[in-house]
């Protein structure tokens, strides 16, 4: 969405890592974070510098633990190149693929999971 790294962080920091959130904050302190790294890079400081020094210390680390992610969706295209036909959707449905094209939903027997160009994984819990 083109912001920087710090900003990323300091936004997700801001709003106890939401998402949707860090998005919102990011744009309400866009003057804010604008001025802030124009005044680092005149004195010299890194961004990283100025946002560590910003921000309260990291909350509790939590050990998550070895995932297993298991593909239950992906998005394709059908046509000749990305300028020609349109993009399809592939869904894990009961342990089944089926293939969702504008208002027809078909079984997929064979869904081209290697030409994806968004992939989508949920957590396996064991």
């Amino acid at each position: 969405m083109g912001f920087s790294h710090d900003q990323a962080v300091r936004a997700l920091r801001s709003t106890n890592n939401s998402l949707e959130r860090a998005v919102d904050w990011i744009f309400s302190h866009i003057d804010d974070l604008d001025a802030e790294a124009a005044m680092d890079l005149s004195e010299g400081r890194s961004a990283a510098e100025s946002v560590s020094e910003s921000l309260p210390a990291a909350g509790p680390r939590v050990k998550d633990g070895n995932g297993r992610y298991e593909l239950f969706a992906f998005i394709s295209h059908m046509g000749t190149s990305t300028m020609c036909g349109h993009y399809v959707c592939h869904i894990k449905k009961e342990g089944r693929w089926v293939i969702y094209n504008d208002q027809k939903v078909c079984a997929s027997e064979k869904p081209p999971k290697d030409l994806g160009y968004i992939y989508f994984y949920q957590r396996v819990h064991s």
